[in-house]
């Protein structure tokens, strides 16, 4: 059991050294969601980062210059956008209401995960 317990924590750790990586080459406000936030991952998991920040244009040609490691995906968003995910309370947010805050340069990460966690009707 102490062997599992240990691959695991070592999965977890591997993982949040990738998306931390993701967050130093971004500006913004930065997410693990998902499996790896959620605790549920597997060795086939792949690690979820949502990144808000001052974007315009199409989603998908927000970060072209960011160098995303194998294995992790990258949501991309601009404020309006999220505000707009949890104010509908969008599954996406429910996976904000219980994600980690890797950094909030935009301060919005509180406000954010007390909107989401609204979603699931949890006031505290």
């Amino acid at each position: 059991m102490e062997e599992v317990i240990r691959w695991r924590e070592e999965l977890r750790r591997r993982a949040l050294e990738l998306v931390r990586r993701v967050a130093e080459e971004v500006r913004g406000t930065v997410f693990l969601v998902g499996s790896y936030a959620r605790g549920d991952f597997s060795v086939d998991s792949d690690v979820d980062v949502v990144v808000i920040g001052d974007f315009s244009g199409p989603p998908h040609r927000r970060l072209l210059d960011l160098d995303t490691p194998p294995g992790v995906e990258v949501l991309v968003f601009n404020v309006n956008e999220i505000l707009r995910i949890v104010g509908r309370c969008y599954p996406l947010a429910l996976d904000i209401a219980i994600g980690v805050v890797l950094k909030d340069e935009l301060g919005i990460a509180d406000g954010l995960v007390a909107g989401a966690r609204g979603c699931l009707g949890i006031t505290h």
